[in-house]
């Protein structure tokens, strides 16, 4: 799916690509991991964006990629208008990547009514290099509570690429050689390391929200 199709996440069932990574033939790429998350909740995954902090927790969430974490303009924990730094491979002999995440409201990515209505939750943020003000790509984080607990379904857009400052556009060729350094291999790695950081997620958060917030209910 397109970025410009977000919505269809909102509605019931899955789509076709819930798993995997494809190219959408203009140097932009679709990569997607679905993580089923075993007594979590969706309070718990909104929860750790706003507590995850320096390298020391950071790593809980994939001890062998993640290598550096920290933040900008977050206060009181509050992640969106905030920005992750992190330093991260995607893979066992991957490039270093070093990234600002940065967190935005979910109504950026979907029409606001209809996500408003869906009662489902999502984490949304536009992602790009630490040393360069840029941003190369989307992602959305979409978590459904379900009779287990709850389920991830992650998207990321490679190739929608925006100068950090929304006054100056990028030529044409240059959006076309940064596209070009996202291809399928960047892809494939995103699409494991996902899969793998997710699923370290969902097997630690519930006993840890729990300790750390000291609420039990589900």
């Amino acid at each position: 799916m397109r970025f410009e199709d977000a919505n269809d996440l909102l509605k019931s069932g899955y789509l076709p690509l819930e798993s995997g990574y494809r190219a959408l033939g203009d140097g932009k790429w679709t990569v997607a991991a679905l993580t089923r998350m075993l007594g979590c909740r969706a309070k718990m995954v909104d929860w750790w964006f706003s507590w995850v902090g320096d390298i020391g927790t950071y790593r809980l969430w994939h001890p062998n990629d993640h290598l550096w974490s920290g933040w900008e303009n977050r206060v009181d924990g509050k992640y969106i208008g905030a920005a992750h730094l992190v330093h991260e491979h995607f893979g066992k002999d991957s490039p270093l990547y070093r990234l600002r995440v940065a967190f935005h409201d979910p109504a950026e990515t979907f029409d606001a009514h209809l996500y408003r209505a869906s009662g489902y939750f999502a984490v949304c943020a536009r992602t790009g290099p630490l040393d360069e003000p840029l941003y190369l790509s989307r992602s959305c984080h979409f978590v459904r509570n379900t009779d287990y607990g709850c389920e991830m379904r992650s998207r990321f857009w490679l190739g929608h690429i925006a100068h950090r400052d929304p006054t100056i556009t990028l030529p044409e060729a240059r959006m076309r050689d940064l596209r070009a350094g996202l291809g399928v291999e960047r892809a494939r790695r995103l699409h494991q390391h996902c899969g793998e950081e997710m699923g370290y997620l969902a097997e630690m958060l519930p006993t840890l929200y729990r300790r750390i917030t000291l609420d039990n209910t589900f």
